[in-house]
């Protein structure tokens, strides 16, 4: 059996951190949403037991078993007694290491192909499998728009009107940022890391509302994340901010059009050192289909294009 889904990319629209919890995590709320941007994932299911493989073309230092897409189907395999042999296959197009949650979201696309391969409804179990890999992967089993809590495993349903957006990764290696850097630097910001006030939630999202506490020990840190923030807001973006824990910085419009003009302006500044998207936010997360040959007129690459 072979299924195939797209894994899309995030953008947390806010994200407030809360204090350091005792296992070393820390509380949250968060307003993640997916995008229309995302990574190809396709499963195939062995008929006899044997490996998990993971392949990532043109992402040599993605491949095999630390892929969070391999540890997800492992996760899988331990938990509902499966043996038989899973290979993965992950068409990138979400940057790597970008605040985005690409590789949240191939781990999460991964459970959910082999959630139809094997006939597996049990919700809650599935979310156990998901945040075993990462805090971010029960999002993407979601239907959608949610706010997240805890240390991102409790979700509820956000309505989030859908927004055009202008996503800018700058590709210096030097600018990349790990999550747990950043959650640190927070702490260090604060006199006392064991406390931290998470602001109310708005009823309802709007671009006043954009809020992103890694944002500013990071910038702090790496002032061109500032610099491209403020290309966003000079080329008209109503918000603009760092997603997650970046270096991609993203930046609200008021429509298609608008985003579109930004990014191509900020392309052509930038030239080779940042990669530009014009996106929008998607309201439910992509289903699982199964393979089709790309020769196939009706192949789920060319149904998306």
């Amino acid at each position: 059996m072979r299924l195939t889904t797209l894994a899309p990319a995030k953008v947390n629209l806010v994200l407030r951190v809360g204090p350091r919890r005792p296992d070393g995590f820390h509380d949250i709320d968060s307003l993640m949403v997916p995008l229309d941007l995302g990574d190809e994932v396709d499963v195939r299911v062995g008929a006899k037991a044997g490996p998990v493989t993971c392949r990532v073309p043109g992402h040599p230092g993605l491949d095999g078993a630390a892929n969070l897409g391999a540890l997800a189907a492992e996760g899988f395999r331990r938990r509902f007694g499966v043996d038989r042999a899973i290979a993965i296959r992950i068409v990138k197009r979400i940057p790597v290491v970008a605040g985005l949650g690409g590789g949240s979201s191939d781990a999460a696309a991964v459970i959910r192909c082999l959630a139809r391969a094997f006939q597996v409804r049990d919700a809650g179990a599935l979310a156990e499998v998901a945040l075993e890999v990462g805090s971010d992967v029960p999002f993407f089993l979601g239907p959608g728009p949610a706010w997240a809590g805890g240390r991102g495993e409790r979700l509820s349903p956000a309505a989030v009107p859908t927004l055009d957006l202008v996503l800018v990764y700058p590709t210096d290696p030097a600018l990349a940022i790990r999550a747990g850097d950043a959650y640190r630097w927070v702490d260090a910001a604060r006199s006392d890391p064991a406390r931290g006030e998470i602001p109310r939630r708005p009823a309802r999202f709007a671009p006043r509302h954009a809020a992103n506490d890694l944002e500013g020990p990071c910038m702090a840190r790496f002032e061109p994340l500032s610099t491209l923030r403020g290309h966003l807001v000079s080329r008209g973006a109503t918000a603009a901010m760092m997603s997650g824990s970046g270096p991609t910085v993203f930046g609200i419009f008021g429509n298609r059009r608008a985003a579109g003009k930004a990014a191509a302006s900020i392309a052509k500044e930038g030239r080779s050192k940042v990669r530009v998207f014009a996106v929008r936010t998607a309201q439910r997360h992509p289903r699982v289909v199964p393979w089709r040959s790309p020769k196939s007129g009706s192949s789920p690459s060319k149904r998306r294009s």
